[in-house]
């Protein structure tokens, strides 16, 4: 038994070490202390120095991303807009299709070498001119030559004795003589002539080696090939065939190009100086031979004899005068009269508006100025009767009434108005279908000229005309080397 009064055991404390008893010091950084000043626009009074700067420098490099990024995004929307949004702006339209600038550039491309080409390739007109002029000097050493011959022999004879046995001999040279000296001088006279020809040729090409031109076709002829492509697409394949060029006609006419490039320029230098590809080239060359068999084609669909149609017309200047002859006609005016008084088409006027006979294409090409096919249009249409009059129809400014006279279903055209006809072929068939009432848009002037479209190779202007691409010093525009103004062209003095 415990006895409750007996004294407990004492706990005894642990023994301390004799070692002293180790403290870490601890510092207070700086950095960590809250300064209360604001970061920004008076937030971040809160935060430490150290997080401060953190906050400072991702700003700093967020800023910087942020204006690299600008930067790019720059450059790829200059890209963009220059190498995708602007080639596909339209430039021209036909029935509302638009026709992208990129298409056009690459056709002014091409129609401004081709044009360069014709004027200072290496078989251009200049070259043929100066090789022209050439043959017309050393064809004017053999008149010279000629002539001596002749007048040596002429002194000769004039010297012998009358009963000379050598005067026969002597007479029989000379005559041969005159011949050469005759035969020369025709050879230098047909020289001459192709030198003057090509001369005036490459002067007249020179004037429409400019940007204007240039331009202008170019937009032309793409709105005319959505016409030919439309067109052909309902055609049979055989026709498809005949208009659709091959691969190696396309490859023949690349190859001429370069062959016929100017000395001293590239086929290279050529698309590099013009921005365009090869591929391009290619593509815009079966433009060119798709519309060059077109015209082929439609020619080839003109023959004589054929049907003809007999016409009279009226031109005026104004709809209300138009509309009052029209009214007069119908009411049993005397249309012969009325021609003779009223018309202002000088070139029917004095025979009471009489055309004559016309084929088809040729009101347009004798009486519109070869530029519009409604009065052709309507003159053409089976569906004429005989003395019907038409409506008032505009053509080219004016207003036209006119009187179907009657047809012939086979009769004979003159021989060089049947080749006009065959050289206008698709002239008239374009015109035909705006009178149809395919609409073509006017072409964007700004851009037609704009310098992202237009090569600076191919001059703005047609340069002053001093004279004649390789006239000779002294000489005339067109005319044969040597010559002068109000002169005798050299060769063709007896």
């Amino acid at each position: 038994m415990n006895n409750q009064t007996t004294r407990r055991a004492e706990k005894q404390q642990p023994t301390r070490s004799a070692q002293t008893k180790k403290y870490t010091r601890q510092t207070a950084h700086v950095e960590a202390r809250r300064d209360g000043q604001p970061l920004i626009f008076g937030w971040g009074g809160h935060l430490t120095r150290t997080e401060k700067t953190q906050l400072q420098r991702l700003g700093i490099w967020s800023f910087i991303g942020l204006i690299v990024l600008l930067v790019i995004a720059v450059f790829v929307g200059y890209w963009i807009n220059l190498n995708v949004i602007i080639p596909n702006q339209p430039i021209a339209s036909v029935d509302g299709k638009s026709i992208p600038q990129s298409d056009y550039h690459k056709l002014v491309a091409l129609q401004g070498q081709l044009a360069e080409n014709q004027l200072k390739g290496k078989n251009g007109l200049r070259a043929q001119a100066d090789n022209a002029k050439t043959q017309s000097t050393q064809q004017q050493k053999a008149v010279d030559d000629a002539k001596k011959t002749v007048d040596d022999l002429t002194k000769k004879l004039k010297a012998l004795p009358a009963n000379s046995s050598q005067r026969a001999d002597l007479q029989k040279q000379l005559d041969t003589a005159k011949t050469k000296q005759s035969d020369a001088e025709k050879q230098k006279a047909t020289t001459d002539g192709s030198y003057n020809n090509l001369t005036q040729q490459a002067t007249l090409q020179e004037s429409l080696f400019t940007q204007s031109q240039i331009g202008t076709t170019s937009a032309q002829w793409l709105q005319e090939d959505l016409v030919i492509s439309k067109w052909l697409n309902s055609q049979s394949s055989a026709i498809q065939n005949k208009i659709n060029p091959s691969s190696s006609a396309v490859t023949k006419a690349l190859n001429d190009l370069k062959a016929n490039l100017p000395k001293g320029k590239s086929y290279d230098k050529f698309l590099s100086d013009s921005n365009v590809s090869d591929g391009d080239i290619q593509t815009m060359i079966t433009l060119k031979l798709r519309r060059d068999n077109t015209q082929n084609y439609l020619a080839s669909q003109i023959t004589s004899p054929a049907r003809q149609v007999n016409a009279r017309a009226i031109t005026v200047a104004t709809e209300k005068d138009a509309n009052d002859i029209l009214k007069q006609l119908k009411a049993g005016g005397d249309f012969h009269k009325l021609a003779s008084a009223k018309s202002v088409d000088n070139n029917t006027k004095a025979k009471g508006g009489e055309l004559g006979w016309l084929a088809a294409g040729q009101y347009m090409l004798d009486y519109g100025s070869n530029i519009g096919a409604t009065v052709d249009n309507w003159l053409m249409d089976p569906a004429r009767q005989n003395n019907q009059f038409s409506p008032v129809l505009k053509e080219n400014g004016t207003f036209h009434v006119l009187q179907f006279e009657g047809s012939d279903a086979s009769r004979d055209i003159d021989a060089n108005k049947l080749k006009q006809l065959k050289d206008n072929a698709l002239k008239h068939w374009i015109e035909t279908q705006k009178a149809k009432g395919v609409k073509f848009g006017d072409p964007d002037s700004t851009k037609l000229f704009d310098a992202s479209n237009m090569p600076t190779w191919i001059p703005a202007s047609p340069p002053s005309q001093q004279g004649a691409p390789g006239a000779a010093p002294g000489g005339v525009p067109g005319a044969a080397p040597g010559d002068v103004p109000g002169g005798v062209p050299s060769g063709a003095q007896g």
